[in-house]
């Protein structure tokens, strides 16, 4: 029997022993295990202190996170078809590097025909000299309804897209808003149609006539059909507005990410309106004054207009390649050749691994002694005997329950504040997910 006890403390003593050295060889995994097996930690503390190895209880606070990785995401600023994707998962690229190329057929058609519009425009502008006469004001008049309507219709789109841009569930209302405006619109082409039709009817019995009281009918019935088509234009423009609306907003609907997008879009639509407004009101005033200042500005608006027509398509067409908006390396690629593309759509999801990120929940008591911008080191389980430096970027404005998932179980459910801080990784040894430790001086 006394053998048996001798030979059990012989063991136990060796196992102390073992443990011990292990606590001074390779610590952090000995902890690790420890915390795994969730033993008391006052106890491996006590050890810790006795070997040396931990500061004073006094001098530090150990906070427990983990490393995390910042998501980014390549997205498209207008509509089209993947041609080329240039990059596959696991690709390291650089800000500005191109990672999709789209189909540039129809954008490359309406720089060009921006491009005619343009030169038409510079050449009114250079030849016009000749005053206006009657049916040129009629013209006018029209052309300022139309424009009017066109950048009434413009800016409510732009008003719609920033409504839906702060509160994306008012889209079913404006749907269904817009649905019913289209056949009121409608009508409205119809009864014009249908006026056109009745005067051109009265013209060719009036033309038929031969006398002088019949050529007068035909030059009032002829102002009246002036009219019908000016009524005719501005409701077919509008009907065209919403039906391009609701398009709109069913596709926002089923893809929220465009709303941003489709801001950037209507702005541009509302500066091309604004300019086609200018260039018909000063047409219009061409009318009644001297021809030469004012047919010299109508040109000019309209040069105006058409180069910024010219440059919305050539924005478009600028973002037919898009570039990767940050360094790093490709985690998901989300689109294939030949695909369609929308407005807000994220194709690419990058990884910037050498800045890191660290997450740790700081009870409220410790939390003042946490500020914005300071630089606290920075323990990583997986690679004992390396420190890092991470500095404060982000801190809570709010607490929060503690996640369960902190490495410290009797921390568990305490109210914390979330602190982020930035930490280099220009060898690429830290890794997304990595339990860290933050030390925090007392």
């Amino acid at each position: 029997m006394r053998k048996i006890i001798t030979s059990l403390i012989f063991l136990v003593i060796a196992a102390a022993i073992l443990f011990l050295a292990a606590l001074l060889l390779i610590p952090q995994q000995v902890v690790q295990t420890w915390q795994r097996w969730q033993l008391p930690p006052a106890a491996l503390e006590q050890m810790q202190a006795v070997l040396g190895l931990t500061q004073p209880a006094d001098e530090e606070i150990r906070l427990y996170g983990t490393i995390e990785a910042r998501a980014i995401h390549a997205m498209s600023e207008v509509d089209g078809r993947a041609r080329e994707v240039l990059v596959t998962e696991g690709d390291w690229v650089e800000p500005g590097q191109p990672l999709i190329r789209l189909d540039p057929t129809a954008a490359r058609a309406q720089v060009a025909a921006a491009e005619e519009g343009l030169a038409a425009a510079q050449a009114a502008h250079e030849a016009a000299t000749a005053p206006p006469g009657p049916e040129v004001q009629q013209l006018a008049d029209s052309a300022v309804t139309a424009a009017q309507t066109r950048l009434s219709n413009a800016q409510r789109s732009l008003k719609q897209a920033r409504e839906l841009r702060q509160n994306p569930l008012s889209l079913n209302s404006q749907i269904n808003q817009t649905a019913a405006l289209i056949p009121i619109a409608q009508a409205q082409m119809e009864a014009a149609r249908a006026d056109i039709k009745q005067a051109q009817v009265l013209i060719d019995d009036a033309r038929n006539d031969g006398s002088m009281q019949g050529k007068y009918q035909v030059r009032i019935l002829e102002e009246q059909k002036a009219a019908g088509e000016a009524a005719l234009d501005a409701a077919t423009t509008r009907v065209q507005g919403l039906q391009q609306v609701l398009a709109l907003l069913k596709k926002m609907r089923e893809n929220p990410l465009a709303l941003e997008a489709q801001v950037h879009q209507a702005e541009g639509a509302v500066a091309v309106a604004q300019a086609g407004v200018k260039l018909a009101q000063a047409e219009q005033a061409a009318q009644t004054a001297p021809p030469p200042p004012e047919v010299e500005a109508v040109a000019e608006a309209g040069v105006q207009q058409a180069q910024a027509a010219l440059d919305l398509a050539r924005w478009q067409e600028e973002r037919l390649v898009i570039v990767a908006p940050a360094a790093g390396q490709v985690q998901a690629r989300l689109i294939e050749e030949g695909e369609r593309v929308a407005p807000g759509q994220p194709l690419i999801t990058l990884i910037d691994a050498s800045q890191l990120e660290v997450w740790v929940y700081v009870p409220a008591g410790d939390l003042p002694r946490v500020q914005l911008g300071e630089t606290l080191p920075i323990e990583v389980l997986a690679l004992p005997g390396q420190s890092f430096q991470g500095q404060v970027f982000y801190i809570a404005p709010q607490a929060q329950f503690r996640p369960n998932n902190v490495l410290n179980p009797d921390d568990r459910g305490d109210m914390v504040f979330l602190v982020k801080l930035h930490v280099a990784n220009p060898e690429g040894v830290l890794k997304p997910g990595m339990p860290a430790d933050v030390l925090l001086k007392k």
